[in-house]
């Protein structure tokens, strides 16, 4: 396996400017570890959103996003016309190079942007070891940018999954739609998510050897509709979309359930949102995120099903009204006051939603306007754990609940 000797860094460095017609620009520069320039990277604008409140667009959705430079001879690149209001994921691509994420929040001084690394490619001549695949819309035409993670790997009988060791955990397509993972030691096959601007995620499982697997993404649907209270319109709120099936990986790489992530999108002025890009088929919950709406309501997640790419699909008003208090005590057995800092969480198990709220010295919380379902409700408190067996008490809530303890006893874990 060919392996470089030098560690490379990409240097974002030079800083933001406000453009002449008043947009932003971001100049920087990408270069090694011995300070010389690398010519012909390619930075990408490929996430954004708002640097207070919430996204009213889905991360890929901005208008920004897309936008691209390749450095000079120099090293140098330059992003023009950006949104000062806007933090940006720039991401990183050069051959022979592994692909990285830059998270950058300009303004319009000249303050120097994030520096990070960029890691020189594994090689392999090794078939047991190389993931080969080849990404393309539904037509069969290549799809250039698209960002390939390693989910999971099995080797033997055994799966694995999260970070691991030794597996590349970033690919970008060329374009011709082409990546590559090389894994340290040889292996089955790898679980592998699979994002591009405008399409729907998807999740997908590649065998080892040098045979391209053709993964084919399709557009998502859309999901619109409108939060509301007293039948007025609630702006800078943030709606949750998650499945309705929990999603979890099991042996073998197999796929339980939904397996994407919680995705997130605020509301505007007039109370309407719209969630770009939602895979199919699948069935799903919509919903006001606690902590965006805890001074203003409480709603039920309410349900639907996107059966079709390209679909739209309009869940209607989502209406706030006043919820359930959920308070009480956590109380330690030793009789001791709550250390100073100690929270308390209190999580949704129908949807992916919780709520964080700090304790007093008598272990006292609340927690306002919660719609009825069972939740669970998680202590923190430094050098104690539940008196029963487990980190969590499942709780439901129908109600306004104002005497619920929760004990807890010293631990002999040390943190």
């Amino acid at each position: 396996m060919h392996r470089l000797a030098v560690i490379l860094i990409l240097c974002v460095a030079s800083g933001v400017a406000v453009g002449g017609d008043g947009g932003l620009t971001m100049t920087g520069r990408v270069v090694n570890s011995e300070g010389e320039p690398l010519s012909n990277a390619t930075v990408m604008v490929y996430h954004a959103g708002v640097k207070s409140g919430y996204s009213t667009f889905c991360p890929s959705c901005y208008k920004d996003c897309g936008k691209r430079a390749t450095t000079d001879v120099g090293g140098t690149y330059i992003l023009r016309d950006l949104n000062s209001e806007l933090w940006f994921e720039l991401l990183v691509v050069r051959n022979g190079y592994a692909p990285t994420f830059v998270r950058v929040s300009p303004d319009s001084s000249n303050q120097p942007l994030p520096v990070t690394f960029l890691q020189p490619r594994h090689r392999t001549s090794d078939a047991s070891r190389i993931f080969m695949g080849r990404v393309t819309d539904e037509g069969g035409n290549p799809v250039r940018d698209a960002v390939v993670k390693s989910e999971g790997i099995e080797v033997a009988e055994s799966s694995t999954f999260g970070e691991i060791p030794g597996l590349d955990p970033l690919a970008v397509t060329d374009e011709r739609g082409d990546f590559e993972m090389v894994y340290a030691k040889p292996a089955n096959r790898i679980l592998l998510s699979v994002e591009a601007r405008t399409y729907a995620a998807k999740f997908e499982v590649v065998a080892a050897g040098f045979e391209r697997k053709s993964i084919a993404l399709s557009r998502g649907a859309t999901v619109r509709g409108r939060l509301t209270r007293d039948g007025q319109p609630v702006g800078n709120a943030e709606i949750g979309l998650v499945g309705q099936e929990r999603g979890g990986l099991g042996n073998h790489l197999k796929i339980i359930g939904t397996p994407y992530q919680e995705m997130r999108v605020g509301t505007q002025e007039d109370g309407s949102f719209v969630i770009a890009d939602v895979p199919t088929p699948f069935k799903w919950y919509v919903y006001p995120k606690k902590e965006s709406v805890a001074t203003r309501g409480a709603a039920e997640p309410k349900e639907f099903e996107t059966s079709r790419p390209q679909q739209t699909v309009d869940v209607g008003e989502i209406e706030l009204r006043p919820g359930h208090r959920f308070s009480g005590q956590v109380q330690l057995s030793d009789g001791k006051p709550i250390p100073e800092g100690m929270r308390i969480v209190l999580s949704a198990q129908r949807i992916w939603d919780s709520q964080t709220t700090g304790l007093d010295s008598s272990g006292h919380f609340e927690f306002l306007n919660l719609p009825s379902g069972k939740y669970s409700v998680i202590p923190s408190v430094r050098g104690y754990r539940l008196s029963k067996h487990g980190n969590e008490v499942e709780v439901l809530i129908d109600r306004d609940v104002d005497d619920f303890v929760v004990p807890l006893e010293p631990s002999l874990a040390r943190w």
